[in-house]
C-alpha cells in the first residue's frame, strides 16, 4: 500500500502535504474543469470526498458554494482546518472512510473526488456512496490519473515498457482513470462523460515532477521485469536524450469524468 492510502501511519505527513501544495498548482486546469462541469448553483452544498489539505474547499467557498470536506486522515483534516481558518471561511469537516460516509441520502447538490479512487480498497463502493449522498439531479466530478499510460521513446522498447509498467506499482488502482466511465455507469450515474489530458514531456526533468524514472527503474529490476544493468542503461539513455533535446514521453496525466445522479439533463 502506498503512503496516500494511509497518511497518518505513513510518517510522511509534512512531505505529502508539500506534494499536495505543488500538485494544486500543477493541476489547476483540470481542477477548474471539475468546478465548471459540476455546475452547482451558488449557495448549495458540495462534498469534497477525500479533501486532502483543503485547497479545493477554499476554491469552492470562494465560488459561493457551501463546501464540506471528508477525509480519513487526521493530518489532512488538520491541514484543511488551518487553511479554511486562515481565509476566514466556514469549516465543515468530518473524518470518515470513503466507503461509509456519515451523511444522509441526498445531502449534497454536488460531489467531487480528486485522486482518491486510485488509493481506496473498493472504488465501486466509494462511487456508490457518492451516488447515495447526492440528491436526485446532483452532479459528480472525478479526477484520476492512469499510471499505466506512460510511454517512453527508447532504443530499447522492451526495457522502456518494463520501466513504464513499474510506474505506480504501489498504487492499488493504478489504471482507474481508464475505467471511470464503466465505474460511474455501474454505480447508477447517468450522462457520464470524460475528458483525457495527454501530456507530452520534453525532458526527464520535466517528467520527474510527476513520475520518477529512477524509482520506476528500480522497481522494474527488483521486481524481475528486466535485469538491473538494462534498467540502468535505460536511465542513462533517457538522461542523454534530455541533454541532446531528443527526450520524448507521453502520459495521460488526468482523466476528468462527470455525471449526474438520476434523470440527468444535458448541459
Amino acid at each position: 500500500m502506498n503512503d496516500f492510502a494511509d497518511v497518518d501511519r505513513s510518517g510522511r505527513g509534512p512531505e505529502l502535504l508539500d506534494y499536495l501544495d505543488h500538485a494544486h498548482h500543477g493541476l489547476s486546469a483540470p481542477k477548474n474543469v471539475m468546478r465548471t462541469r459540476m455546475a452547482v448553483p451558488v449557495g448549495h452544498g458540495v462534498l469534497d470526498l477525500g479533501c486532502g489539505a483543503g485547497h479545493e474547499l477554499v476554491e469552492l467557498e470562494r465560488a459561493g458554494l457551501r463546501a464540506y470536506g471528508a477525509d480519513s486522515s487526521r493530518v489532512m483534516l488538520d491541514a484543511s482546518r488551518r487553511r479554511l481558518e486562515a481565509f476566514g471561511l466556514p469549516v465543515r469537516l468530518v473524518r470518515a472512510d470513503a466507503h461509509r460516509l456519515p451523511y444522509a441520502d441526498g445531502s449534497f447538490a454536488g460531489c467531487r473526488i480528486e485522486r482518491v479512487l486510485q488509493h481506496v480498497n473498493d472504488p465501486a463502493a466509494v462511487l456508490a456512496e457518492a451516488h447515495r449522498v447526492l440528491r436526485p439531479g446532483g452532479s459528480l466530478t472525478v479526477l484520476e490519473p492512469d499510471w499505466a499510460s506512460l510511454v517512453l521513446a527508447s532504443g530499447d522498447p522492451e526495457a522502456a515498457r518494463a520501466v513504464a509498467d513499474a510506474v505506480g506499482g504501489r498504487v492499488p488502482n493504478r489504471q482507474v482513470g481508464r475505467h471511470l466511465r464503466r465505474l460511474l455507469t455501474s454505480a447508477g450515474f447517468t450522462d457520464v462523460r470524460a475528458e483525457v489530458e495527454l501530456v507530452v514531456y520534453a525532458s526527464a526533468t520535466e517528467l520527474s515532477r510527476v513520475i520518477s524514472l529512477e524509482r520506476a527503474a528500480r522497481a522494474a529490476w527488483t521486481g524481475g521485469l528486466i535485469p538491473r544493468g538494462r534498467a540502468e542503461a535505460l536511465l542513462r539513455e533517457q538522461a542523454a536524450l534530455t541533454e541532446s533535446g531528443g527526450f520524448h514521453a507521453t502520459f495521460q496525466r488526468t482523466t476528468v469524468a462527470w455525471a449526474r445522479r438520476d434523470g440527468a439533463t444535458d448541459r
